[in-house]
C-alpha cells in the first residue's frame, strides 16, 4: 500500500511539475509580423518584448527581452523593400493597437523620430510609407492586452534597402 501511494505521489508531483510554461511554448506564443508592401512580404521579427503567457491552470509567465535602440543596432536588423504607399501589418495574433514610428538611418537623436497614422482594415493594420530620400529605420510597436492567455508589447524593427 506504502508503495502504491509512494508511486501516486511521484506522479502527482511530475504531472504538476509538468503544468509550468516551457521555453518553446513561450517563445511560439510571442506573435510573428509579416510587413507587405506592393507585391512584397517580408516576415519581420520580434526585436524586444515584455510579454507574459499564462497556462491553462492560470500560471503565468512573464520575461522582456531589451534591446539596443534599432538605430544603434541597423546590422541586426531584417532588410525590406518598401515601395511609397499603402503597407500592411499581418500579426499571427491580431494586437489590440499598434503605432509605426520611422528615422532616417543617419539619425543620431533617437527622440527625433517621424509617427505615422495606422488603421485597422480587413484584419490588419494599414500605414503609408512616405516618398523616402535615403535608408530609414522603422519601428513597429504593438500591444495585447485583451486576451487571456496572452499580454505585453512586442516591438518589430527593420531597415529599408538602400
Amino acid at each position: 500500500m506504502k508503495k502504491i501511494v509512494s508511486l501516486l505521489l511521484a506522479s502527482l508531483v511530475l504531472l504538476l511539475a509538468g503544468c509550468g510554461v516551457s521555453d518553446q511554448d513561450f517563445k511560439e506564443s510571442i506573435p510573428t509580423l509579416t510587413l507587405t508592401s506592393g507585391e512584397d512580404a517580408f516576415p519581420i521579427p520580434a526585436y524586444s518584448y515584455s510579454w507574459t503567457l499564462t497556462d491553462r491552470w492560470g500560471n503565468g509567465s512573464s520575461m522582456a527581452a531589451d534591446t539596443a535602440h534599432p538605430l544603434e543596432a541597423q546590422a541586426d536588423l531584417t532588410i525590406a523593400v518598401l515601395s511609397a504607399g499603402e503597407t500592411s501589418l499581418q500579426f499571427s495574433t491580431t494586437p489590440d493597437s499598434v503605432s509605426v514610428a520611422y528615422w532616417s538611418a543617419d539619425e543620431t537623436d533617437y527622440e527625433n523620430s517621424t509617427q505615422l497614422d495606422t488603421q485597422f482594415l480587413d484584419g490588419a493594420f494599414h500605414f503609408t510609407v512616405p516618398e523616402l530620400s535615403s535608408q530609414a529605420v522603422f519601428s513597429v510597436t504593438a500591444l495585447w492586452s485583451s486576451y487571456d492567455d496572452i499580454s505585453g508589447t512586442v516591438t518589430y524593427s527593420f531597415i529599408t534597402a538602400g
